[in-house]
């Protein structure tokens, strides 16, 4: 399926209406029409992310890398069953109170996250050969994980030629756990995604902690690892009651 044919497959099976999905995404029916249908399909990266949590599903998942149905949020499920028994007036009665609530601003979720894209301001191509680019240090972006406060960085210059197209950010690289590919010191260059696909190399906050490390699917055991590319050390296990957040995907890197 498309990420438009997703999208709408998704909303279907939560009995949702276009319109309501809209008003959860501060959007209209017609933008929802539009994704659905494939009019627009380079959707903004922070709106993938707001469908994808508005839907209880994953942005891997509406861009078509993870092949599982979607997992709804366990108190989304239970409502799922009693909702669907009422009649329209019922459902609307029950779509209304929520929009009121949401409304009030006293039951909304505080610290909204921010995605990728609007965190890392894109690179500058400047004219005399060199791009400039954040770089943040490993050991500090664990400050990542909440999207708030933008942890502290150096900007820095490299050479055009040496620095991969899309690439918008760097990370600091400390500690050999990416080595021999990636080693201590050297900065790898991001490019800001909400998802990467199984196999590739991205950097990840998982459990309040920033890692650069290898995506793995195990489809033997239905588990999401994060691999170091030294066998030294274990696979991290993503545990199903835990959040494993994109920053990006890592396209290269400059030596220490």
């Amino acid at each position: 399926m498309t990420l438009g044919e997703r999208i709408r497959s998704t909303r279907e099976a939560l009995d949702m209406t276009q319109e309501e999905l809209g008003a959860l995404c501060g959007t209209t029916k017609q933008t929802i029409f539009k994704y659905e249908t494939g009019i627009v399909t380079n959707i903004p990266l922070d709106r993938l992310d707001l469908l994808a949590e508005k839907l209880g599903v994953t942005p891997a998942y509406l861009l078509g890398w993870e092949a599982d149905a979607p997992v709804l949020p366990e108190k989304l499920a239970e409502l799922a069953e009693p909702f669907g028994r009422l009649d329209d007036v019922g459902q609307d009665k029950v779509i209304g109170y929520t929009a009121d609530l949401v409304s009030s601003g006293k039951y909304v979720r505080t610290e909204p996250e921010r995605p990728a894209a609007l965190l890392f301001p894109r690179a500058k191509r400047r004219r005399d050969g060199f791009t400039e680019f954040r770089v943040y240090d490993q050991p500090a972006a664990a400050g990542l994980g909440n999207y708030i406060d933008v942890p502290a960085f150096a900007v820095e210059q490299y050479p055009a030629e040496l620095t991969p197209e899309g690439a918008e950010f760097g990370v600091r690289i400390s500690g050999d756990s990416m080595e021999p590919e990636l080693p201590n010191g050297c900065t790898v260059f991001v490019r800001p995604t909400p998802a990467v696909e199984p196999g590739e190399i991205g950097i990840f906050v998982y459990d309040g902690q920033a890692y650069c490390k290898r995506l793995i699917a195990d489809r033997g055991t239905r588990q999401t690892k994060l691999r170091s590319l030294n066998p030294r050390y274990a696979d991290i296990v993503i545990d199903d009651e835990s959040r494993l957040r994109t920053l990006g995907r890592v396209l290269g890197h400059y030596p220490a």
